[in-house]
């Protein structure tokens, strides 16, 4: 039993070491091609108020979500920083913000650094406080945070990626008592919770491991020879998640049940006072459906028509975007990622400032 013992501990020990040193010693960005992946918050979730591992700073060269590791990534630098909530915002002190951007991926600003993404350049250009509510599952998750219905922001702005579209849920009663919102609340801010949480968190994550094997796959299946080959085009490859399925005819069942949900969004949000704008943004294939060669996708701008006819304030970025790249070539997306890029951040933010100029424009910088 000794002898088996020993065997063991000899066994696991270089383990132990190993994993010693990537909770502890090593950057935590070290082992991924983002700082997503080392900072996002996978299995211990009740530990944490928001989805990033809060009080974060940092610098990585990335490469994108749909070829990294292969010779169409594109090297890019970013930065990262959160906030005591675990959002991508800087700490400054604030309880309020005049603008929330309730959103996903695109919002958070995957693959951009922090003076790119959609909140940073919006809060510029208007000379307000904006927050970036990204990612989280949809409104639900806003109506039930505590510090926004302490601190509630003048305008809302329900931002969501095309293909998500397809499957919004109605919202249901907020039935959490207050009380219990801020005890939970006081307890994911406390330090020691956080800290526990993390480690735990990256323990789980076994992100060292996983680094491995993909190094080892890769060494074995050359990544060139990759499942989704790239798209040629004017801007070179192109890489995209869905590829022509993200094309195809929506019914107008879903273009509907899409319109009834964003309608029940703008009434709960305006019950609770705040102005509310939608910000619909295109997949990539729909912008780039020539190189798919696909016929033009027409849900987004039935969408935005319909809205419209229910006095839904709506950003129509399918022309804006269909002219930055019909007329212009303007490249609107990472060539090797997902997400768009900070062109076309930069286009929806003149569009939502533009919007918000002619409106009820929320007091200025104190």
């Amino acid at each position: 039993m000794k002898k088996f013992t020993l065997k063991l501990v000899c066994f696991l020990f270089p383990l132990i070491v190993l994993l010693g040193m990537e909770l502890f010693a090593l950057p935590i960005d070290f082992f991924t091609f983002r700082v997503w992946e080392a900072i996002v918050v996978r299995k211990y979730r009740n530990f944490f108020p928001g989805h990033f591992y809060p009080n974060m700073e940092i610098t990585k060269v990335e490469e994108g979500d749909l070829a990294p590791h292969t010779r169409f990534a594109v090297k890019k630098n970013v930065r990262w920083m959160t906030d005591q909530h675990g959002y991508r915002k800087t700490n400054a002190g604030l309880q309020r913000h005049n603008i929330v951007i309730i959103g996903e991926s695109n919002i958070a600003g995957s693959g951009l650094t922090q003076e790119e993404i959609l909140s940073e350049v919006l809060e510029s250009r208007l000379g307000v406080y904006v927050y970036p509510y990204a990612p989280v599952g949809g409104i639900s998750a806003f109506l039930k945070d505590i510090r926004f219905l302490d601190h509630p922001p003048e305008i809302v702005i329900f931002a969501r990626i095309e293909r998500e579209l397809l499957d919004l849920d109605l919202l249901k009663p907020v039935s959490r008592p207050k009380w219990i919102a801020k005890l939970k609340r006081q307890i994911q801010m406390n330090p020691v919770v956080q800290s526990l949480g993390m480690h735990l968190d990256r323990f789980s994550k076994m992100v060292m491991l996983h680094s491995v094997r993909a190094s080892i796959r890769r060494i074995l299946s050359p990544p060139e020879l990759l499942d989704t080959p790239p798209v040629p085009s004017a801007h070179g490859p192109l890489f995209f998640i869905q590829g022509k399925a993200a094309n195809e005819t929506v019914p107008q069942t879903t273009l509907d049940k899409a319109i009834q949900i964003i309608k029940q969004y703008q009434n709960v949000i305006e019950g609770r006072g705040h102005r509310f704008i939608f910000l619909p943004i295109p997949n990539k294939e729909n912008i780039f459906y020539e190189s798919l060669r696909t016929p033009k996708p027409t849900f987004l701008t039935r969408l935005i028509e319909g809205l419209r006819r229910e006095g839904v304030e709506v950003i129509d970025t399918q022309r804006a975007f269909d002219e930055a790249y019909q007329q212009r070539r303007v490249l609107l997306y990472q060539t090797d990622d997902t997400h768009w890029n900070a062109e076309g951040v930069r286009i929806a933010a003149d569009l939502l400032a533009n919007l918000i100029e002619r409106g009820e424009h929320p007091p200025s910088f104190q």
